[in-house]
């Protein structure tokens, strides 16, 4: 029986235990055995070479975009697999291997330099919440709206940002104005006034600061989520002066596949990695 590459999983979600530990992980599937193999890093790309072994899965490149992995590109090369993870930042990576069927060959990429960017950070996270409902469904607005924020707030913790939720059980628990942070997420649905499905964002009307933040996330939501992008508005948040105010809408209120969406647990997650990836980039 021939050995082949069969599947590459990769955590574009960040649910990977190893995240705790500050590692991103790429596991490749061999249906018998660990082909022999050589792995270095340049610059910000891992070029991992399996020889003398066939592909059996599509070559192309696999988006994983989650703060540190950028993509994932996958070759045949003659009789040799060539394996390319692209890094956000320059980083160091180990490798396991586990024998068995599948054989797996494991990859973890070090996510401190995420650590030295976000580190000290004050960000709250402000999960919208509302009575009523436009969803086709009947869904609440601070149920999808505190998943992301659950999520984000782990991610930017788990890379030592001092994060924080406004609210556990109660919105009106704590006042907003009085909140110690650099940066305060505001998420949110909307009814869309044109029936038209998708996401956005806002900014703080004459703040620059706000501004390039509400940019960096939207372009990060672009490329991580399904929906299509509404685009970046501004709007006045009634904050001090000394916070950086973001209004997030991940997806329309009313929209039945925008519903669909909010509904899907791994569409929130989306949502909150793309938050944490454009709050990195604005930081860089």
């Amino acid at each position: 029986m021939l050995n082949k590459l069969t599947n590459i999983k990769i955590d574009s979600a960040c649910k990977s235990l190893s995240i705790k530990e500050h590692k991103s992980l790429v596991v490749f599937d061999f249906s018998l055995d660990i082909p022999s193999h050589q792995a270095e890093i340049h610059e910000n790309t891992i070029k991992i070479i399996f020889s003398s072994v066939p592909l059996n899965m599509p070559e192309g490149i696999y988006k994983v975009l989650d703060g540190i992995i950028s993509s994932v590109e996958i070759k045949q090369q003659g009789e040799d697999i060539v394996a390319s993870l692209h890094l956000d930042f320059p980083s160091n990576f180990e490798v396991k291997t586990i024998k068995g069927i599948p054989s797996q060959f494991e990859v973890y990429i070090d996510r401190s330099p995420l650590i030295e960017v976000l580190k000290g950070r004050k960000i709250a996270i402000n999960p919208g919440f509302s009575k009523k409902t436009k969803s086709p469904t009947g869904l609440l607005m601070h149920i999808p709206m505190m998943g992301i924020a659950k999520k984000l707030n782990f991610l930017l913790s788990n890379c030592r940002a001092e994060s924080k939720i406004t609210w556990e059980k109660d919105p009106q628990e704590g006042n907003l104005n009085d909140l110690d942070c650099e940066i305060l997420i505001d998420l949110y649905t909307e009814v869309s006034s044109k029936g038209e499905s998708g996401f956005k964002v806002y900014y703080q009307t004459q703040n620059s600061a706000s501004f390039d933040l509400a940019k960096c996330v939207n372009r990060a939501m672009e490329e991580k989520l399904q929906l299509p992008n509404l685009g970046i508005f501004e709007k006045r948040f009634g904050y001090k002066n000394s916070i950086i105010p973001l209004g997030v809408v991940p997806a329309m209120e009313d929209v039945r596949i925008d519903d669909a969406h909010l509904r899907d647990i791994d569409y929130r997650e989306k949502v909150a990695q793309a938050i944490f990836n454009g709050i990195v980039k604005f930081y860089s």
